[in-house]
């Protein structure tokens, strides 16, 4: 017996062949992710570094008052949280650009490929306990 050569357009559908559009998301995923992490590391730590090196060597300096009413160091920490909200927010939006689509193409492939078992129906009909008119035997 001969075993037939495979002819174009046999072989595994379409969907379970790997794709190089994959493989270039799982590579890029990692590098997206470190990156706006990095970024968002080094802004947060300079604006803290800069905050704690003030307030280590002109520790005078946070006290001192702006137009006679706020301190300095009041005024500082209101942008330092600032910068940490702005950079919060810009780091969920470049993940949300750079990080999310490549994911939703993982996740719908990973679908294609696996599908998701059926989910269960409404709890009652799957329930192994004995409903009301059936009774307890002791």
């Amino acid at each position: 017996m001969s075993v037939p050569s495979p002819r174009p357009g046999s072989g595994p559908p379409p969907y379970e062949r790997p794709r190089e559009a994959d493989a270039s998301a799982l590579q890029e995923l990692p590098r997206a992710h470190s990156e706006a992490r990095r970024r968002f590391l080094a802004v947060n730590g300079a604006a803290f570094l800069v905050c704690a090196a003030l307030s280590g060597t002109l520790g005078e300096l946070f006290t001192a008052r702006l137009a006679g009413r706020m301190p300095l160091g009041i005024v500082l920490g209101t942008l330092q949280l600032a910068v940490l909200l702005l950079s919060s927010w810009w780091y969920d939006r470049t993940l949300s650009r750079q990080a999310d689509p490549l994911v939703d193409r993982l996740r719908h492939r990973a679908q294609l490929v696996h599908p998701s078992p059926p989910q269960p129906g409404p709890a009652g009909t799957t329930s192994r306990r004995p409903q009301p008119s059936q009774g307890r035997r002791r």
